[in-house]
């Protein structure tokens, strides 16, 4: 929670800024040259709103079915984590105010209880296309906001003590296979003019990375399983399904690559 609490403290000071620069407009003079090719590379912290919110000690899986090893939990236990990407810009329109994007980015997300017994570790790499709209390109404090269509590659693993139905207590470490999904972003910005050749990004995103293909598996190997986020699929019927949504606070730098 208070890493929940940290990151709507940093929401709020993002948007103060936002309104600052908005009144400021006026007196800001409009000799920014505005690059038709630009780079961003940021970084930050985000936190874990849906489904697959969950904590250390929530871990549920069956062993030895008829169909194999099975993953039943209602969460994939994430929490909090951070990230890095890399977002190339293209300038598509006269005035340079609409954009085109690519994305490359890289999240691990974590969990840990009971001095670590309980815990979980996940990576999401995410390759996304999408659009751009900055709002007064020519100011040195500018507002923008994208939207994108992203690929996530996810896996983790998650150590947690089981006990089994003859009472026996054990912690168990079990591994997640990889799983491909679509999902999309959202962007609202700001950009702070450095100097001519960088600008200071400030930005908050709100992510959902698993809208579809949602799927349930049997695993034959020994703990290992899937991630199970569909609540019916493949014959195997689920209490519900788990969304991996998750709120982003970023910061980092933009420089030009090329004004024609």
């Amino acid at each position: 929670m208070k890493y929940f609490k940290l990151l709507l403290g940093v929401a709020l000071i993002f948007f103060l800024l936002s309104e600052t620069a908005s009144q400021q407009k006026s007196k800001i003079k409009l000799s920014r040259k505005i690059p038709k090719y630009s780079i961003s590379f940021m970084g930050g912290f985000g936190y874990v709103l849906s489904s697959a919110n969950g904590d250390g000690r929530g871990f549920t899986s069956q062993y030895n079915l008829p169909g194999g090893n099975l993953f039943l939990s209602d969460n994939l236990g994430m929490q909090q984590g951070y990230g890095i990407m890399t977002v190339g810009k293209v300038a598509i329109d006269k005035k340079k105010k609409t954009r085109i994007t690519g994305t490359l980015g890289y999240n691990l997300f974590y969990n840990s209880e009971d001095k670590g017994r309980n815990r979980t570790k996940w990576h999401l790499f995410n390759l996304g296309a999408g659009i751009e709209y900055s709002f007064t390109p020519k100011q040195r404090q500018r507002l923008f906001v994208g939207y994108e269509l992203d690929y996530t590659l996810t896996f983790g693993a998650w150590q947690s003590d089981i006990l089994y139905p003859d009472g026996y207590l054990s912690n168990i470490y079990t591994k997640f296979n990889p799983a491909s999904r679509f999902g999309m972003a959202a962007t609202a910005g700001m950009e702070f003019r450095l100097s001519k050749k960088m600008d200071l990004v400030v930005a908050i995103r709100g992510v959902w990375a698993n809208i579809f293909p949602k799927n349930n598996s049997y695993t034959g190997e020994p703990y290992t399983t899937y991630i199970n986020d569909s609540k019916n699929n493949s014959g195997i019927e689920l209490n519900d399904r788990k969304d991996i949504i998750y709120m982003q606070v970023v910061t980092g730098i933009t420089l030009p690559i090329k004004y024609r």
